[in-house]
């Protein structure tokens, strides 16, 4: 009988038993896991008419995603996340039809830190959408664009994020423009987060530097400054943000100062969100504009939730801003015009 493939034979049993526990090691040391969210809204928008629309991420953006980690030992891990963002109601690819748009990042963790390289959230993002009292979905003015945002997600992005001490966290990206026209720099992106907190209260300040989108424009700088307080009863949220030449364009000196606030109110298994934003650019006529939101959520059980969401924006006669949500957008709104939405919906988080 050929015992080259049996591990029965004393001679091979002690290798077979070696590679058994080097397989099961290695297996304990390495972590894969998926995940997902599937959010569907229906809407019944005004902007320049009626509409009525089924859409997808209300409150979150409906994704598919993959975290993976494997312990090097001596403290340090390597980490990447693959994260691709779909719409539910037509099944299609979102954040402009890339695979893995919301997030692909691979790094290091250990000791010093996280450090990762690849697509990622950018520090005046996660800022924003920690003290927004609608987490940057429906009725947010941050997604509306009240609030203005430079970029979600930056590409060829390098993000450190130091270890936490006595509250303090820093968060610092840098953002490789990569251009193929005119300056390499272009469209590059650097920002900083300074968090202070602990439980879930906090204060953020984003200081955030995007380079001009080509050779004839200019630099934009944002300041973020936000917090939210947790009572326990309720949690109050908020912040103020000033951003400078926005749009990058040389011909315009485009600043604007922009507020948004709320409460989030949880009582057993359902939550009450109000939330208000205005901004306005300055020494421009007509760009003040304000936005009011009232939401419900009722978590039927972990990870499954009901919602309503009630939104009215108020333009001037040279904005408009309409009822957008976490990847879905409000009615068509042409200047001056006011817009309002009421969207109810369902997200499953797994």
């Amino acid at each position: 009988m050929n015992t080259t493939h049996h591990c029965a034979p004393v001679r091979l049993l002690g290798l077979c038993v070696a590679l058994s526990a080097a397989f099961a090691g290695s297996a304990h040391a390495q972590s894969i896991s998926l995940y997902g969210v599937a959010d569907a809204y229906l809407e019944v928008g005004k902007g320049d008419r009626h509409e009525v629309s089924l859409n997808s991420g209300g409150l979150s953006g409906s994704r598919l995603g993959f975290d993976a980690s494997k312990d090097l030992g001596d403290g340090l891990k390597a980490i990447a996340k693959l994260e691709a963002g779909f719409a539910l109601d037509h099944g299609t690819s979102t954040q402009g039809g890339v695979l893995f748009g919301r997030q692909a990042y691979a790094g290091l963790s250990g000791g010093f830190g996280t450090l990762t390289a690849g697509r990622q959230y950018t520090p005046q993002f996660v800022a924003l959408d920690t003290n927004d009292p609608f987490d940057t979905g429906a009725g947010s003015a941050v997604s509306s664009g009240v609030v203005s945002l430079f970029e979600s997600r930056a590409n060829n992005s390098l993000v450190w994020s130091a270890p936490t001490s006595g509250g303090f966290a820093v968060t610092a990206m840098v953002a490789l423009g990569e251009s193929d026209t005119g300056s390499q720099t272009n469209s590059s992106l650097a920002s900083v987060d300074l968090h202070y907190g602990s439980g879930n209260s906090g204060v953020n300040l984003t200081l955030t530097s995007l380079k001009k989108a080509d050779d004839a424009g200019v630099n934009a700088t944002a300041v973020t400054l936000g917090g939210t307080y947790d009572f326990g009863a309720l949690k109050l949220m908020g912040g103020v943000q000033l951003v400078n030449n926005s749009t990058r364009a040389a011909a315009t000196a485009d600043n604007r100062r922009e507020f948004f606030a709320g409460v989030n109110v949880p009582f057993g298994a359902d939550a009450l969100w109000l939330g208000a934003g205005t901004s306005k650019t300055e020494n421009v006529a007509g760009t003040t504009a304000s936005q009011y939101s009232l939401g419900y959520v009722h978590s039927v059980a972990k990870g499954v939730d009901v919602y309503g969401v009630l939104t009215d924006i108020k333009n001037g006669s040279a904005t408009a801003y309409s009822d957008d949500t976490a990847t879905g957008a409000g009615p068509a709104v042409s200047p001056g015009k006011s817009a309002s939405a009421a969207q109810v919906g369902f997200r499953y988080r797994f």
